[in-house]
């Protein structure tokens, strides 16, 4: 009985580590194209430090960090679904009604993260306040 139970552990070991998501790192040439240009466009002042490319069994994402130390997250798709910084984030890239509604509820802080979640936007502030908005935009609570 104990032997069984032993190889049942080494069994859902492999099968776990088997499961797990496959990271690689890319060079920078083979960054897909529309990451290069969101990049580009958005983060002008900065260059593509490191592209690590996650595969699962169910879906496929880019984890890109900059020069200038923001994260970004890219889906299967190639679009941007999570930015992460300690400095204020360019306008471009927040949505306007979300940047609208900071400025005005909260003008004396700025955006240094946006994260699509679970079907809504969240934004954090850089007084580390999380506010969660729909995904046209429209304010819904503030997370702690």
């Amino acid at each position: 009985m104990k032997n069984l139970m032993t190889i049942a552990a080494v069994v859902l070991s492999l099968l776990f580590m088997t499961a797990c998501d496959k990271e690689t790192v890319i060079p920078e040439q083979n960054v897909p194209t529309e990451i290069k240009n969101y990049v580009s466009a958005h983060f002008p002042n900065c260059s593509i430090s490191k592209t690590i490319k996650e595969n699962d069994e169910n879906d496929e994402m880019y984890e890109i960090t900059l020069s200038c130390g923001v994260k970004l997250e890219f889906n299967k798709q190639k679009e941007i679904i999570d930015i992460d910084g300690t400095t204020k984030l360019p306008d471009s890239v927040i949505p306007t009604n979300i940047l609208s509604y900071v400025n005005s509820n909260y003008s004396t802080y700025y955006i240094i993260g946006w994260e699509l979640q679970l079907g809504n936007q969240e934004v954090q502030l850089n007084n580390n306040l999380v506010l969660v908005f729909n995904m046209a935009g429209e304010f819904l609570r503030v997370d702690e």
